[in-house]
């Protein structure tokens, strides 16, 4: 842990730090805020929940809070003490993606990907600390390998197309996910240093190519979906049993992949995002 006026400095404390340019402090501050309710969204926050994950003192948290509350980026339960994301985030995106769904961009390549390899086909999007599974197409290969349900959440790093998320993130952000998501990694077989070796690795060889989380006779591969900026956008996996899926059908799949995925960009630029 790095230290802080000989404090130590943990989890998103150590994102602000490490991510503030030069006299934005403040400015990376509210956005760590904001990605800290928007992990917990569905349950909402308590004021000194928020304050513990920042390493804020209770006070600087509260005026925070208060501020962004009272321009909409945070609500309050009426009833209650827990804020959710506010309805200015949701402006602000209809605003900034009005013509932005994932499942309709990438449905073409996704179709092209399971009829050419005949195999199965998933796209994965992030969502707060997890990944989600939003679409999924079957090839016509006769044994079907369906290892993940459309609508299905994982904790990032876990499954092939949500490690390819995670490793498209900069280093400090996928440090803090790990972190965060570490007590849940073992109800997967996993810890957090897998998730870590499953980085260096995707970062080394350019793709995922590991088990499937559910089955060790199911193999998938994996690469990111990226803007210009290198912001993951999501992720494209293909699965086959581990007897089809050898690593020279896993070279060809993951060549049909990046033409793909480099159709998806382009429509993603087309569309006016980086």
């Amino acid at each position: 842990m790095e230290e802080n006026n000989g404090a130590p400095r943990t989890g998103w404390e150590r994102y602000v730090a490490d991510a503030a340019p030069q006299g934005a402090l403040g400015t990376v501050r509210i956005a760590a805020l904001l990605r800290i309710v928007a992990a917990h969204n569905a349950a909402g926050m308590k004021l000194n929940e928020i304050a513990r994950l920042a390493g804020l003192e209770q006070s600087t948290a509260h005026r925070i809070v208060t501020a962004l509350h009272s321009v909409g980026f945070l609500a309050r339960e009426e009833n209650g003490r827990r804020y959710h994301l506010g309805p200015l985030l949701f402006e602000l995106f209809t605003t900034a993606f009005p013509h932005f769904n994932p499942v309709e961009i990438c449905e073409p390549a996704m179709t092209a990907l399971a009829s050419r390899m005949g195999d199965t086909v998933y796209l994965s999007v992030r969502n707060g600390l997890d990944s989600l599974c939003v679409a999924r197409r079957e090839g016509s290969f006769p044994i079907r390998t369906c290892t993940v349900e459309v609508g299905q959440r994982r904790p990032l790093g876990v499954g092939a197309g949500s490690l390819a998320i995670l490793s498209a993130l900069p280093d400090t952000e996928a440090r803090l996910i790990i972190e965060q998501c570490a007590p849940r990694y073992p109800d997967f077989g996993m810890t957090a240093q897998n998730v870590i070796d499953g980085i260096a690795r995707m970062r080394e060889n350019g793709h995922i190519y590991q088990e499937a989380v559910t089955s060790s006779d199911v193999m998938a591969v994996s690469l990111p979906i990226t803007g210009r900026t290198g912001h993951p956008y999501g992720a494209l996996s293909i699965t086959a049993t581990a007897s089809r899926m050898t690593p020279e059908h896993a070279r060809e799949t993951i060549d049909a992949m990046h033409k793909e995925i480099a159709a998806i960009q382009d429509r993603i630029s087309d569309l006016g995002y980086v």
